[in-house]
This record gives structure tokens, C-alpha cells and sequence, in this order.
């Protein structure tokens, strides 16, 4: 179902630039064009899509574990263990989407 969904991350954002840094782009493939409440750390709920992980390359799953494990200070075994239970939410607020073929979608 991702394929058709993609967002745009606003690349001046820290999300932006941690993309970049990681996938080497700003267009990412999303699950849904449905977003989703998540709580932040600091425990604020706010709107936001999930990656879609079976469509990235290995090599960005292996930079995104990377940044991950650095980023929250957790293991690489951990966060290779958790990445696809866990998701990979992006906000909504830092983002525009993008559907393509809508057609399919109306």
C-alpha cells in the first residue's frame, strides 16, 4: 500500500536534516497517508506518519540503526531488534504529502 505515499520532510527541521544525513533525501515512502496520535518523549500527542520500512534500501536501514542507536543512545542490537516493532514515526507538522496515483486511491 505505501508505495503511492510519500511525505516531503521540511528540510530545515531536525527530522529534515537527520533524513538527509541517513536516507540522502527528503522524499520518503510512508504506510499511510492516515496519520496516526504518537506521544513525544515529552509526553505531547501529536499527528504523525510511519515510515514504511520494507521499502528502503539495507543500506539506509543499516545508516537509520546507526542514527538511531546514536540518537537514543541505545544499542545497534537493540534497535535492529525493535526498528519494525517500534516504527519510524515522522510529524505531520514537519511534513507534506504526497500520494501518487491518486486515482487508485478516490
Amino acid at each position: 500500500m505505501g508505495k503511492d505515499f510519500e511525505i516531503i520532510i521540511n528540510e530545515k527541521t531536525e527530522r529534515g536534516k537527520d533524513f538527509i544525513k541517513v536516507f540522502g533525501t527528503t522524499i520518503v515512502k510512508i504506510k499511510s497517508p492516515r496519520p496516526e496520535y504518537i506521544l513525544t518523549p515529552d509526553h505531547e500527542k501529536v499527528l504523525a506518519y510511519f515510515l514504511d520500512l520494507a521499502l528502503i534500501t539495507e543500506e539506509q536501514r543499516e545508516n537509520l540503526i546507526k542514527h538511531l542507536s546514536e540518537k537514543f543512545n541505545q544499542s545497534i542490537d537493540f534497535v535492529r531488534k525493535n526498528l519494525d516493532k517500534i516504527g519510524v514515526p515522522v510529524l505531520k507538522k514537519d511534513c507534506s504529502l504526497i500520494i501518487n496515483n491518486p486515482q487508485k486511491w478516490i
